[in-house]
């Protein structure tokens, strides 16, 4: 089974949202997705949410919540996990082009005339405004 982590950062009115233009793997490709990536063996998911930051966005200073997790089986018909965070920081706007997969700056409320990844749509908002810190999202698909 494949691990991941994604990650939606907003700013810290949950106006303005940092997500990823996909280039891989193929089936996401021209679609907008959160920061993220692959657990590495032995990684505890947190570790992996800052690490992938880092990697995408040169982000070290944010704060990332544990929201909850999907399992299922992806487009490429691969058994997955993936673990959901989120951040609401005003750093998202100190973001560094580093990799190839182009990163931008997106207002929330204009976010419907975008092409995004399916679960995207409904992650986003739920994650749009601070919780208690209790996880509340187990999906299974």
């Amino acid at each position: 089974m494949e691990r991941y982590v994604v990650g939606f950062a907003f700013n810290k009115d949950a106006g303005e949202i940092l997500l990823v233009k996909k280039l891989r793997p193929r089936w996401m490709r021209g679609l907008l997705n959160g920061i993220g990536g692959h657990i590495e063996k032995g990684e505890p998911p947190l570790d992996a949410m800052k690490r992938e930051c880092k990697e995408e966005t040169g982000i070290t200073q944010i704060t990332w919540i544990y929201k909850g997790i999907m399992n299922g089986t992806n487009n490429d018909m691969k058994s997955f996990e993936c673990h959901i965070f989120y951040a609401h920081s005003q750093n998202i706007y100190r973001y560094r082009q580093i990799e190839d997969e182009q990163l931008g700056i997106y207002q929330v409320s204009n976010l419907q005339r975008e092409q995004m990844i399916s679960n995207t749509r409904f992650l986003i908002p739920l994650g749009a405004y601070p919780q208690n810190g209790l996880t509340f999202i187990h999906l299974v698909y």
